[in-house]
């Protein structure tokens, strides 16, 4: 039954939230601080982690790589750049985003290449499999063949949103994206065409995720559906 597939994720990922949640409330976990402010540093604007790294973008225009061992945080690697920082990241790469796009080498913290497309800030970037997809507050979202670091070309793309796209998640079957004109839009992988609209916020789309066939928006009407 399609539907008994569709409720099963959602079920998982709330019941994994419970969990989370009981921990943390119960005192079952293990908090470490971590200092990652520079002297001019403004906060930390943005920030992803694997089992070997944590990366992190700050307002201070600098990206800050920190290195896991077997759950122990080394040392600090910081690479600045020419403005605030949005961040994706692979094990072996990462991708800073203002109005253009510079990859980066993560562990010989060399930039690989430079992209740009995008007229105005990106404001979100995803990236898996050789593709990658980018949305900005141009409205507009582009969609990237990777076939290496330096060699990254344009593929499609996509208009239809009113206002800044403020977040995209792909799969091999759709790219999801999410915008401030409070629609999230449906687009085929593969061919890049248009399937559909997603209605219902009264305001503002702020984040999404899209997993298998469920998609998760929160607003700024206060909701996620």
């Amino acid at each position: 039954d399609s539907s008994v597939l569709f409720f099963f994720p959602y079920m998982c990922l709330l019941s994994l939230l419970k969990t989370i949640e009981s921990n943390w409330r119960c005192g079952r976990h293990s908090l470490q601080r971590i200092h990652c402010r520079s002297e001019t540093s403004k906060g930390v604007y943005c920030l992803q982690y694997d089992d070997q790294k944590i990366v992190s973008g700050l307002r201070d225009n600098t990206i800050k790589v920190r290195m896991l061992h077997h759950g122990i945080l080394m040392a600090w690697s910081a690479y600045a750049i020419n403005n605030s920082v949005l961040i994706s990241v692979t094990p072996t790469q990462s991708l800073v985003s203002n109005p253009s796009l510079l990859v980066w080498d993560v562990n010989a913290g060399e930039m690989l290449n430079t992209l740009i497309h995008h007229c105005e800030a990106v404001l979100h970037l995803r990236f898996n499999n050789g593709m990658m997809v980018t949305c900005s507050k141009d409205r507009s979202i582009a969609v990237w063949d990777m076939a290496s670091p330096t060699d990254i070309t344009l593929r499609r793309v996509l208009v239809g949103h009113r206002a800044a796209v403020n977040v995209v998640d792909f799969d091999d079957k759709y790219i999801v994206s999410a915008s401030g004109d409070r629609t999230i839009k449906v687009w085929n992988t593969s061919t890049c065409e248009f399937v559909r609209t997603l209605n219902g916020h009264k305001r503002g789309i702020a984040c999404l995720q899209y997993r298998d066939r469920l998609v998760v928006s929160g607003s700024s009407d206060n909701t996620i559906r």
